[in-house]
């Protein structure tokens, strides 16, 4: 049996192919998740393909960014038009331009995704404060409401741990004169605990016009007593970030920026400079036989920019607030629970103030999430949500219709786990999820009729085996979406226009495997294959949908020397892809497929000093992970890029207390 169980681990990663860090948790135990209900769970009665990113596993990977730790796995997509690592896209299923806002992304629970296009800005995190991360693919819409299409991602801080006082620093160099400063403070009794945190990064980055600053700083406070625990929390941040712009591509008139001058800049004065603050507390207290979580929280972010001498200024602010509690009845489990969201964006264009435009919108949830336990290994799990909407729109011109949306929105989930015994486990789930146009879409449709909700109707069966150190997955999926909010390029003129297009389809098969084949030296390696379809509408069903690769692979290594010293090295696979703005599919070519390979030493000098050196792109490969077609220019053939960085390198040491 275990020889065949190996050769199954092998036989994953060789189908697997090209990437990936040592990153892939360790599957000997059952980790307990919060991500898929809100509240804990065990791994092995979910009926979903979950991944958890241990402390050690990121450690042990070639990362060095959250973006990066998250690119490494199955099903996830990062992309990066911005030239700052902490403002890549992170698309879960196949969503393409579209993906921030159908992948959720959390931060001990808190949501981080505001009410806008503009991707969540996880700079903030730091690797060493991280405790694990959970990758809930496909599940979330009853737990978290709208915008959980793709799945969720938690991201699990340190904070409120064990007692005792410890930290640690560390200082970062590297390429593009990258300089920055990680501290972090924890202390704690039975009683209370503090954590701190505060960060300062200044680069160059890649490309001229791109120099990019970041401060930041959090701190929490726990106050730990009988059954239960209240957290206090407040974070900062600050970034400052100069943009390139696109570079021309077109093959007609010999135009190839990425060799021949891909640092350049068409946009030398253009910048962005964004402040968020937030705070919030969180609860959990045994009451009864059961236990009642609750967390409020207050996040405000001040935003400026300059796209070609136009300045634009954007304010939003987002009070949510959460309420559930779970009652086990004998081995089964019932959560009830509540929500909260009141946002207000609001967007001035002081060069041309008649263009100002705002938004509000008012969302409560009630939902109801069970586990139920059959018979011998069998799981069964019931959810269900009805949402409350009340959305205005208002602007001062006819960029959008004004409107008010005020509707109920269902999502419900029912999956069956089962343990098929010597490791092995599958599952089957069905389920509807839900989206609302954010700020940035709902007040930018044109001639057309105000946004509807759309809604997924999701299809997803799995398979797991799961040994010593070693795991293979595999899960095959399809959400069928009516309304899906898209951006459509070549209506209005070429002006284009958010608008619901009638039926699309995003479908796939996610496979991974991890292999230890000695106490020192391990293997993994993971397989996406997604197909993303327009299906009526337009004159475009059957089109692909823009910015969706078909394949994405990732195999990585990772070596124990010895005690104190450790390689790593990945290697990572996107195939090419429909360029955004290309909805007809009617561009010649497509964003070139890419491979990198990236490695990092690291090593250990003591109980307190550490070091590690990064490589990042090896081969010094010249691609671009995204693109669009320049409906602009005149010419057919016309792409625009956004050159990904080159060969970089990255010197880090940490001292620990």
């Amino acid at each position: 049996m275990f020889k065949l169980q190996t050769c199954a681990a092998l036989t994953a990663l060789a189908c697997s192919g090209l990437a990936l860090a040592d990153g892939v948790p360790k599957f000997a135990g059952d980790p307990v998740i919060v991500t898929a209900s809100r509240v804990p769970q065990r791994v092995s009665s979910l009926p979903a393909n979950v991944t958890v990113i241990t402390a050690e596993d990121i450690a042990n990977s070639t990362a060095t960014t959250v973006q990066d730790v998250l690119s490494n796995y199955a099903g996830v997509h990062v992309f990066n038009s911005s030239g700052s690592s902490s403002g890549a896209m992170v698309d879960l299923r196949g969503f393409g331009i579209t993906g921030s806002s159908n992948t959720l992304i959390l931060i001990d629970g808190v949501r981080q995704n505001t009410n806008d296009l503009i991707a969540p800005n996880l700079g903030a995190v730091t690797l060493a404060s991280i405790d694990h991360i959970e990758i809930v693919r496909g599940v979330g819409s009853v737990a978290y409401g709208g915008g959980a299409t793709g799945g969720v991602i938690n991201i699990i801080t340190k904070s409120g741990k064990a007692s005792g006082l410890n930290g640690n620093v560390t200082l970062t160099g590297g390429s593009y004169d990258l300089r920055q400063l990680d501290a972090s403070l924890h202390a704690a009794n039975q009683y209370v605990a503090f954590d701190g945190y505060v960060q300062s990064l200044k680069t160059d980055n890649y490309r001229q016009n791109n120099a990019e600053r970041d401060d930041n700083a959090g701190a929490s406070i726990t106050l730990k007593h009988d059954g239960g625990n209240i957290k206090l929390f407040a974070k900062t941040a600050s970034q400052g970030l100069r943009l390139p712009g696109s570079l021309r591509a077109d093959p007609v008139q010999g135009l190839n920026p990425l060799s021949a001058n891909p640092t350049a800049t068409t946009s030398p004065n253009d910048y962005t400079s964004t402040d968020t603050t937030s705070g919030g507390v969180s609860v959990t207290q045994d009451i009864g036989s059961g236990t009642l979580y609750a967390d409020f929280s207050r996040r405000s972010k001040d935003a400026q920019s300059s796209d070609s001498g136009s300045l634009s200024q954007r304010n939003l602010t987002e009070n949510t607030s959460a309420v559930r509690y779970v009652l086990p009845i004998d081995i089964h489990e019932i959560t009830v629970g509540t929500d909260w969201l009141n946002s207000t964006a609001n967007v001035q264009y002081p060069n041309s103030p008649q263009f100002g435009r705002n938004a509000q919108q008012k969302r409560q949830g009630f939902f109801l999430d069970s586990q139920w336990k059959l018979w011998n290994g069998a799981t069964l799990s019931v959810g269900g949500r009805q949402q409350l909407v009340n959305d205005q729109v208002n602007t001062a011109v006819g960029s959008a219709n004004l409107s008010t949306i005020q509707t109920n929105l269902h999502a419900w989930s029912l999956g069956l786990k089962q343990a098929l015994g010597s490791g092995w486990s599958g599952y089957v789930r069905a389920g509807q999820s839900f989206r609302l146009g954010n700020a940035d879409e709902v007040t930018y449709t044109g001639i057309f009729p105000p946004l509807q909700p759309q809604q997924s109707h999701e299809k997803e069966v799995g398979l797991e085996w799961m040994g010593d150190g070693s795991n293979v997955k595999a899960a095959l999926f399809r959400n069928d979406l009516t309304n899906e909010i898209v951006f459509i390029s070549f209506v209005s003129g070429g002006a284009g226009a958010n608008m619901n297009l009638p039926q699309t389809r995003h479908q796939g098969v996610e496979l991974d495997g991890n292999i230890k084949l000695s106490s020192a030296l391990s293997l993994n390696g993971n397989l996406t294959w997604t197909q993303a379809v327009f299906r009526a509408g337009f004159g475009i069903a059957g089109n692909a949908i823009p910015m969706v690769p078909k394949l994405m692979s990732n195999f990585g290594l990772g070596w124990k020397i010895n005690d104190s010293n450790k390689l790593a090295v990945s290697v990572q696979y996107v195939s090419s892809q429909v360029y955004d703005n290309d909805q007809q599919n009617l561009f010649p070519d497509k964003l070139p497929a890419y491979t990198v390979l990236n490695t990092k030493y690291s090593y250990r000098y003591d109980k307190r000093f550490s070091g590690s050196i990064s490589v990042n792109n090896l081969l010094d490969k010249r691609y671009a992970s995204y693109g669009g077609v320049n409906i602009y220019s005149g010419s057919p053939t016309a792409t625009y890029l956004y050159p990904a960085n080159g060969r970089n390198f990255q010197a880090a040491v940490t001292y620990e207390f």
